[in-house]
């Protein structure tokens, strides 16, 4: 369940890889690569909703970018 802080939802990686079957090592990397926006706060990893929601838009953006350049 997300944290809810001053109205912003935020949620750890353990409930955004199980969410999105994918490893916290993996959420990590994405957040070093600056693919996904992330805070770490007393020594976890904190990911707004928001963060995800640009997460995945940037992500549909880029394959309706590829599907132009094939089709």
């Amino acid at each position: 369940m997300p944290k809810n802080i001053a109205g912003l939802n935020l949620y750890n990686l353990k409930e955004i890889s199980k969410k999105l079957d994918v490893t916290s090592s993996t959420l990590r990397a994405y957040i070093r690569q600056g693919k996904i926006k992330g805070r770490k706060v007393a020594g976890k990893w904190l990911v707004s909703d928001e963060a995800l929601r640009q997460y995945f838009n940037k992500k549909e953006r880029s394959n309706e970018k590829k599907r132009k350049v094939k089709g």
